[in-house]
């Protein structure tokens, strides 16, 4: 989770041990940045191509 937390800071400590999914990654990130759901997908896709989550 520390990679998930130095792309988005603003994620809490609560909300990364609340987060199990890739679903509960992107509803998280729309909620704290503010983002329309189809670009918080796009940006956690792009990061997660490489990952496992």
């Amino acid at each position: 989770m520390r990679e998930v937390q130095a792309k988005w800071n603003r994620l809490s400590m609560s909300d990364l041990v609340q987060i199990k999914t890739k679903a509960e990654l992107i509803a998280r990130v729309e909620e704290r940045y503010g983002l329309p759901h189809d670009v918080a997908v796009q940006d956690i896709e792009i990061w997660a191509s490489d990952r496992r989550f």
